[in-house]
């Protein structure tokens, strides 16, 4: 049976309305596909906008820090606020972008904590520079904690920037798929819809028409392509050719390279490089290594079309048709000299402030030189006026009135606290210029032997209680004498308690991965609004009709504790004893047998 002619064009007719309908449906496919991709690239650049934001403000709050710290200026704290303001805001943006990212939320999180803990750290240092100057910013441990921190702050950025980063391949990979299958679907529609009205004159009608409406949305759909890529400012995106050469155009690299399209296109890459990098055949070395591993990454200076250079990174992706043959190149150019001139701000203040503690470093030994060399050349004559005092006492004690051997005994005794004077001062500058032995130390037996060759144990009146210590690594002369310092102010400032109390004890620290040991006393005590004159030279906060001391003893505490690469301090108010703290490096758990029973009796 035969369809008659009407029929047949009524079947072409329904096989072109069928055709057109699925190219239709394809090409608004494929235009909701564009849409998402593009929102999603507009996203990932926003995250990569505040990365960048943030890591750009905490180098130049660093650099603000560290300028008010070195030189006291105000005005150089006029960045660190600002820059301080722009990651806060930076963060509650960035909080909001990467909510519905499993990857990068926990790294947000840590990321805030690290910033805070970065801002801690300069706060104190600013606040130690206002109220106690430049020599209180000089704390080693809090410089480590706080290059700690800044280096956390970088190390979680580059995560999320590497994440960022690899979102954006994913998603430029699939718009390139989308559009090639864009381009399959109308091609293949096409050859249909051409078919079918070869067939029939009145579905070539309807055809080229319908033909017509997919070539607009194919044109709006590549419209909207260009703008979206043309609305990243921040980045040159380009197209190249297998051989190198620019085969499309955007005006993110227009603003960046200053090349418009009509100059560049169609020229080879090697134009960005520099002259040297170019002749050693550096661009075709990158198109080769991209080509062979589909993707290729590297930082170093480019060339603007003025001539002048700026540090990108640059990251080459490979385009390759459905049989794998290569058809081309993806090139993302990222301007990074603001940060490279942040990391060299860094650089430079990081080698003037190592400069500046040589020059203190060389300062201290002259000084400990020169007062060691005092101290000596002192000892001769003190010994004379004590020997020459007491033999004057011998000689005339029956001739001179008690005002006279009054006079003979202050003398005496001024002559023996000198010396006693003088040997501090020795012991510290000892402490200061000796070498270290550091070995596995036996700490509370180290303590217990500083009691009893101290005679502290004789004044039967002191309750001592000492817990077990765990075992240190140090050096045994100077941790020694860490203890008969600490012990010796304990029993002296205690010695008018009824009766006296000394408490030894310590353990794991483990926030700060490192062992805690106090003393504490039921003493006089003293108003913590002096403390920061504790560990001075010659700093007292009693007078020698109170208590005697030379004012060393503390001092040389602080400096063999910071040797070991510890802190130390102390705690008390008047009338209620003191506490004093120190801490040293970590160290593997005490022995079965340093922990086991009770310490040993003192009496």
């Amino acid at each position: 049976m035969k369809l008659s002619i009407e029929k047949k064009i009524a079947i072409n007719f329904g096989a072109a309305l069928a055709v057109l309908l699925l190219i239709a449906a394809g090409a608004a496919w494929n235009a909701h596909r564009f849409a998402a991709t593009f929102a999603s690239v507009d996203h990932t650049h926003q995250v990569l906008g505040d990365i960048w934001e943030i890591q750009a403000g905490i180098y130049q709050m660093q650099s603000g820090a560290r300028g008010f710290v070195l030189t006291g200026d105000d005005h150089l704290l006029m960045p660190y606020f600002q820059s301080q303001k722009a990651i806060a805001a930076a963060v509650v943006e960035l909080r909001t972008l990467v909510r519905d990212n499993p990857a990068q939320s926990p790294r947000l999180a840590e990321l805030q904590t690290a910033l805070a803990d970065s801002i801690a750290v300069m706060e104190s240092r600013i606040l130690s520079r206002r109220t106690r100057g430049l020599e209180a910013t000089r704390d080693s441990a809090t410089l480590l904690r706080g290059q700690g921190a800044v280096n956390r702050v970088r190390t979680i950025l580059d995560a999320m920037d590497a994440e960022e980063d690899r979102l954006m391949t994913e998603r430029v990979n699939l718009t390139r798929r989308a559009a090639f299958g864009t381009i399959a679907s109308a091609g293949i529609g096409g050859a249909l819809a051409v078919a079918l009205i070869v067939v029939a004159g009145l579905v070539v009608i309807r055809d080229y028409r319908a033909r017509e409406v997919a070539e607009q949305a194919l044109r709006v759909a590549e419209e909207s392509t260009r703008q979206m890529v043309d609305s990243i400012r921040d980045y040159a995106i380009i197209r190249v050719d297998p051989l190198g050469r620019v085969s499309a155009w955007t005006r993110g690299a227009q603003n960046l390279l200053g090349y418009s399209a009509d100059e560049i296109v169609g020229q080879h890459i090697a134009r960005f490089y520099p002259e040297d990098a170019a002749r050693q055949g550096f661009p075709q070395q990158e198109l080769r290594v991209a080509s062979e591993h589909g993707r290729y990454e590297d930082e170093g200076w480019r060339v603007r079309r003025d001539g002048t250079r700026f540090w990108a990174n640059v990251v080459l992706s490979t385009i390759r048709d459905a049989r794998g043959e290569l058809v081309g190149f993806v090139k993302i150019t990222r301007d990074l000299s603001a940060r490279r001139a942040a990391e060299e701000e860094i650089r430079t203040l990081n080698q003037n402030l190592q400069g500046q503690n040589e020059r203190l470093e060389l300062a201290n030994r002259e000084l400990e030189s020169f007062s060691y060399s005092v101290s000596h050349d002192l000892r001769a004559p003190l010994r004379h006026i004590d020997g020459f005092s007491a033999l004057l006492t011998k000689h005339a004690a029956g001739t001179l009135d008690e005002r006279g051997q009054r006079y003979l005994t202050v003398i005496a005794d001024s002559a023996r606290r000198m010396g006693r004077l003088i040997d501090d001062l020795l012991t510290f500058s000892r402490m200061g210029r000796a070498q270290m032995e550091c070995i596995e130390l036996d700490h509370h037996q180290l303590v217990m032997g500083v009691i009893r060759d101290g005679g502290f144990d004789r004044d039967h009146r002191i309750e001592w209680h000492i817990a077990p210590l765990p075992p240190v690594r140090g050096d045994a002369a100077m941790l020694r004498q860490v203890w008969l310092n600490l012990i010796d102010n304990a029993v002296k400032y205690s010695s008018r308690a009824q009766p006296p109390r000394i408490e030894i004890g310590g353990g794991p620290h483990p926030p700060e991965h490192e062992q805690l040991f106090f003393i504490r006393d039921n003493g006089v005590g003293f108003d913590m609004k002096y403390a920061g004159k504790l560990f001075g030279v010659f700093q007292r906060l009693h007078s020698d009709a109170e208590f005697e001391g030379t004012g060393i003893g503390l001092a040389n505490v602080r400096r063999i504790v910071t040797r070991h690469h510890g802190r130390i301090w102390a705690e008390s108010s008047v009338g209620a004893g003191a506490t004093f703290s120190f801490t040293l490096p970590d160290q593997p758990a005490p022995s079965a047998a340093a922990q086991s029973g009770s310490p040993p009796s003192l009496s």
